[in-house]
């Protein structure tokens, strides 16, 4: 009978080591769930951006050297 306790004994344990797993997988997951869409926010936020400089710069054309531009304060 010993060796039935035993074994219910560590069928206890791994299923206790089981449920630990899954918890850590479970937030693992949500983590890498997280960064993936806040990626796809900063892929979209700088895809914006790159737009928008080449906007400004197809618009701003302009044969002036900005070094040569006078300080707002002048």
């Amino acid at each position: 009978m010993a060796d039935q306790s035993e074994l219910t004994q560590r069928l206890i344990e791994l299923e206790i080591q089981l449920a630990h797993v899954q918890r850590a997988y479970d937030h693992l997951n949500e983590v890498v769930t997280e960064q993936a869409m806040r990626q796809d926010r900063m892929h979209a936020a700088l895809k914006s951006m790159k737009e928008k400089m080449s906007e400004l710069k197809a618009g701003k054309e302009s044969t002036q050297d900005p070094l040569d531009e006078k300080p707002p304060h002048y």
